[in-house]
């Protein structure tokens, strides 16, 4: 990985990004787990380590929310193509509302806005979003477009918690970090116990936050998610670079098989782009790689399923070239005005195909 390795010194001398940790899979092993740059530069700067625990944002959609949703559907609680109006909300919904799947906000085509200031009216002592959510008039026709949404997985996320009758934070130990042995990952409530450490400095620097006054460090950056009490269904997760790749790695060996977390098909099938609407690139909460601009890069194969998140986090699996990557950064600190990181991405995964000799040649 001597050219990935160069890249990335050289990313961080030229302010791409503050710190990074990267975690390289192939064929099951962990090849390639480094460290770069400064975990914060404000107040002070401390170096990245390896086990630099990062606020992974909206990768929470999948590791979280989208996990808990298949292992839901499984279980029976609840299932895919279930309309909102199937589940009682303690209100009423529009007709054009109540019709709207839960295989439709997983899509991102469910007819919500991307966002609203949620944070404006809740606060961690009183942090329901559903009702808040399904107020807001839906900004189109369910299933007629994609519209990256954080307001439909917060949606989900209370719905699980309203079905299981507990903490999404609670379930996602429960069903995901457990099972796969993961002790490096996992919700950080603001009023309740964490299995993660409470030292600052085992935290990557997010944003200095005007709002709440102080530098983010070990507290969630997502402002809707904060007002939530730290545990949404968008965000709120932290994670270790490693406790991602883990993860990803237990996906594969789930759909491969050698793993009873879920049926393998259903795993599989979760993974296929699907058709809501035609044409639309995102699987069941994951998206996909794009024909152009992908930031898997170029050599992802066309069954490869990935996401981002905001503070500069990033998985991409491959499971034809049994490759995985995740990457994290701290792109936002000290603030979300840096772009660096659209440049970081691709290149990123080209050198590590190039790298691992599966790139087509």
């Amino acid at each position: 990985m001597e050219r990935l390795d160069t890249y990335l010194k050289q990313a961080i001398a030229d302010a791409l990004v503050p710190g990074a940790v990267i975690c390289v899979g192939h064929s099951g092993q962990l090849v390639w787990h480094q460290a770069y740059g400064a975990a914060a530069t404000t107040p002070a700067r401390r170096p990245m380590h390896i086990d630099t625990i990062f606020d992974i944002a909206s990768l929470t959609k999948v590791i979280a929310t989208t996990s808990l949703m298949l292992c839901a559907h499984h279980e029976g609680v609840c299932r895919l193509d279930d309309r909102l109006d199937f589940f009682n909300w303690d209100m009423s919904l529009p007709p054009e509302l109540g019709e709207v799947t839960l295989r439709q906000l997983l899509t991102h085509s469910g007819g919500f806005q991307a966002w609203h200031p949620l944070y404006e009216t809740l606060s961690p002592a009183s942090p329901n979003a559903a009702p808040c959510i399904l107020a807001q008039p839906l900004a189109y026709p369910p299933g007629t477009q994609v519209r990256y949404s954080d307001l439909g997985f917060i949606l989900l996320g209370c719905l699980l918690e309203r079905q299981y009758d507990q903490p999404l934070s609670t379930l996602f130990l429960d069903k995901a970090a457990q099972p796969f042995g993961l002790d490096s990952i996992a919700y950080r409530p603001l009023d309740g116990p964490s299995p993660l450490p409470n030292t600052p400095s085992a935290y990557a620097a997010t944003e200095v936050c005007s709002w709440r006054g102080r530098v983010l460090v070990g507290e969630v950056h997502d402002e809707n998610a904060w007002a939530m009490g730290g545990v949404a269904g968008h965000a709120g997760l932290f994670a270790t670079t490693r406790a991602v790749w883990q993860f990803a790695q237990a996906l594969l060996d789930t759909a491969a098989g050698r793993r009873s977390w879920l049926p393998p098909e259903l795993l599989r099938q979760s993974w296929q782009r699907q058709p809501l609407p035609a044409g639309s690139t995102r699987a069941i909460g994951w998206d996909t790689p794009s024909a152009v601009g992908s930031t898997a890069g170029n050599y992802f194969s066309p069954r490869s399923i990935g996401h981002l998140g905001f503070t500069g986090t990033s998985m991409w699996i491959d499971p034809d070239r049994d490759v995985i990557v995740v990457l994290c950064t701290n792109r936002v600190h000290p603030s979300r005005k840096a772009t660096g990181i659209r440049r970081l991405r691709p290149e990123v995964h080209n050198l590590v195909m190039q790298e691992l000799g599966v790139a087509p040649t």
